[in-house]
């Protein structure tokens, strides 16, 4: 499988027009956007950095945006849920209650993925503009570019160096940005287009490489070593430090879960259920959750593989999810809404438009 660019995604699907579910299948189908360009092997592995600091540029508070898409969502140091929208510059942040504020990035820029910084900020990644970007409570953003040109990047993860981790499925390289912006890069030794990251147990990093068909592990001193999966084409793309230790991850190809121990042995779990897993995350209950756009439903993947599956309205369609402080699983939808669930199977919807005056 290929990667699609994000800028280009983000175009066809305004092209589109039409309702919602048009634009979600284009958003839902593709989990970390498909990329269309695809570069060749990295070779050695290589590091370089550089000391320029995060650039920091304006935000205004943002009503509600002429078309809404949530994409892309993670839990922040404030314990609240914080999301990208695809089709407009704005990054959102949701209370447990359901309150909304929108932040519009005056520079432009999609947050592709997203993850909690050690600085009281969010962190994301935003291939158009390939650079990594930082936000906090207060609306302050930043950012710092890549080191390459057209890097890619796509997953992101704090690491436990108190650094922020990232891939770059272009240059196929797994990239390292501090708090200060500095930015340090290690090249794949066999490509594989790098996708989803995670920090594991054992404090190495451990990424999904698409193309490769392999779990790669990176150490904190850039040290690499990689797992191929036992079945060709299964396409690994999101992943996740589940509550028992193990990694987790999505097979788009195969359309199941894997789990790599730290060992490297790997187990491979069917849906019960035929259904494109688009993302995960480690539950609140010991369980990992799967969104399953397709099919309008949600999996819970016990520690043995068990799963049960939460089905929904047809109106209702999950898309990257992440596990809140209030101990539910919440996900964006690319209609316009936020959803959480409770481990019991009780879905709430949230609109993703402010629900708070934009100075509070």
């Amino acid at each position: 499988m290929r990667y699609r660019d994000a800028a280009k995604a983000r175009a066809r699907s305004i092209a589109i027009g039409g309702g919602s579910l048009l634009l979600a299948t284009s958003l839902c189908s593709c989990a970390y956007l498909p990329w269309i360009h695809r570069k060749g092997s990295a070779g050695a592995t290589a590091q370089s950095t550089t000391t320029d600091s995060l650039q920091v540029v304006g935000v205004e508070s943002s009503s509600q945006p002429a078309r809404s898409a949530p994409f892309a969502i993670a839990l922040g140091p404030d314990q609240a849920i914080w999301f990208g929208e695809f089709l407009t510059n704005d990054i959102g942040r949701i209370s447990p209650l359901g309150q909304v504020k929108l932040l519009r990035v005056k520079d432009g820029g999609i947050a592709e993925r997203m993850a909690k910084g050690p600085d009281d900020a969010i962190w994301f990644t935003d291939p158009s503009s390939n650079r990594i970007g930082r936000i906090n409570r207060d609306g302050d953003v930043a950012f710092v570019r890549l080191l390459m040109d057209n890097a890619g990047p796509a997953g992101i993860t704090l690491g436990p160096d108190g650094n922020l981790w990232f891939t770059e499925h272009r240059t196929e390289r797994i990239g390292r940005v501090t708090p200060l912006g500095i930015v340090a890069e290690f090249a794949l030794p066999h490509g594989g287009d790098p996708a989803g990251i995670a920090t594991g147990a054992d404090g190495r990093i451990y990424f999904a490489e698409n193309s490769g068909n392999r779990i790669g592990r990176i150490g904190l001193d850039g040290a690499i070593d990689e797992f191929p999966l036992p079945n060709p084409g299964s396409a690994p793309n999101s992943i996740v430090n589940g509550p028992d230790g193990n990694l987790w991850f999505t097979e788009l190809g195969s359309q199941k879960i894997g789990r790599l121990t730290p060992q490297g042995d790997v187990t491979e779990f069917a849906l019960p259920v035929a259904a494109l897993p688009m993302d995960l995350a480690a539950g609140p209950d010991g369980a990992v959750w799967v969104s399953l756009p397709g099919v309008h439903a949600v999996a819970r993947i016990a520690p043995d593989g068990h799963a049960n599956v939460f089905y929904f309205a047809v109106t209702v369609i999950p898309g990257l999810v992440t596990a809140g402080s209030d101990g539910n699983v919440w996900f964006t939808e690319p209609t316009g809404k936020i959803g959480r669930l409770s481990v019991a199977g009780i879905l709430t919807e949230f609109p993703a438009t402010p629900s708070e005056p934009s100075g509070s």
